[in-house]
């Protein structure tokens, strides 16, 4: 799972990182608003912990922004960490949507415990849906959907989809992918790879332009930041 933290100290943000990363989540960081919005609308993360001061977009406003088109963002929870002792403040930010809250000093043990506890309880009651664009992808019905209408694929072809969606702005070599989806323990070729991502192409082809080929490498989901 993927943790955003958005802290403009960078004690305080790689405190948190390794904490974080102790705990196997994937992290991303950023030091300032603009910043931490970008990366929300590139890689979706599953909740974000979001320093209230901030540069360039202070975090009430990037919060509030997010909840108000959550699933350009992936629907994520958001932790508030604030050094205001002002209610007031603590209260402003759970109105424009931060999902818990904590204040500056903290014990990273602590933050770890609210990070678990709102993914557990975030997994117990969601449908797990993957979002690129005009393409869905609800896991739990195991569905494709461009538009709000299903696209049929096999099994590898929708495996294949899913890992480029998860892994959007990111590079993923052949291997990885080959590992990943077809989990063989016997040469499969790197045309095999090549062969899917046509068939992919082809049948949705709204976000064809976007699967970029990475000459030698592999292939990426790419898309635009602000």
């Amino acid at each position: 799972m993927k943790v955003l933290i958005v802290e403009d100290d960078i004690d305080i943000r790689e405190l948190i990182s390794f904490f974080m990363e102790k705990e196997g989540y994937e992290v991303l960081e950023a030091g300032d608003g603009m910043t931490g919005l970008k990366l929300a609308k590139t890689y979706h993360p599953h909740i974000i912990i979001l320093d209230l001061m901030l540069p360039n977009l202070d975090g009430k406003s990037l919060a509030q922004m997010i909840k108000k088109s959550e699933e350009k963002y992936g629907n994520p929870k958001i932790i508030m960490l604030t050094a205001k002792t002002d209610i007031e403040d603590v209260l402003s930010g759970l109105e424009v949507g931060a999902d818990d809250y904590m204040k500056k000093p903290f014990d990273p043990r602590e933050l770890v415990l609210r990070v678990k506890k709102l993914l557990n309880r975030e997994t117990k009651i969601s449908t797990k849906k993957y979002m690129f664009k005009n393409i869905t992808i609800d896991t739990d019905k195991h569905l494709i959907l461009e538009d709000q209408n299903e696209i049929p694929m096999s099994k590898k072809e929708y495996d294949l989809l899913l890992l480029l969606i998860k892994n959007k702005g990111l590079v993923l070599t052949r291997d990885k992918i080959l590992d990943k989806v077809w989990q063989s323990n016997y040469y499969t070729g790197d045309r095999t790879v090549d062969m899917y991502i046509s068939k992919i192409r082809d049948k949705v082809k709204s976000i064809s332009k976007d699967i970029k080929t990475i000459k030698g490498v592999g292939y990426k989901l790419e898309e635009k930041i602000l």
